[in-house]
């Protein structure tokens, strides 16, 4: 069984805002699921409130509203969202956009 894990992308505003916003859809309120693109990514690999044998999908309602709040907003050269997708593609975890 797929576990689906959504985000509200109105909330979401600054990177901290995501990374807040993922940690409660995974964890509950107060929930840690990463504070950077490299603690996520070992987040997504399990162990931090997923399990390495359920698959996952994050739906990121909004995305829109919240790409345009951060843009200007970059990880190494890429903007923050797309930064968030690759880290997402290299671990096996499917991040839908809507």
């Amino acid at each position: 069984m797929t576990r689906t894990v959504r985000l509200d992308g109105r909330r979401i505003q600054t990177p901290e805002d995501f990374y807040r916003e993922i940690g409660e859809a995974v964890n509950g309120p107060g929930g840690y699921f990463g504070t950077n693109l490299d603690a996520l990514a070992d987040c997504l690999r399990g162990g931090f409130g997923t399990d390495p044998d359920e698959p996952v999908v994050v739906e990121w309602r909004h995305s829109e509203f919240s790409r345009l709040r951060l843009r200007g907003v970059t990880r190494g050269g890429t903007g923050f969202v797309e930064a968030v997708r690759a880290v997402f593609d290299d671990a096996g975890v499917t991040l839908r956009l809507r």
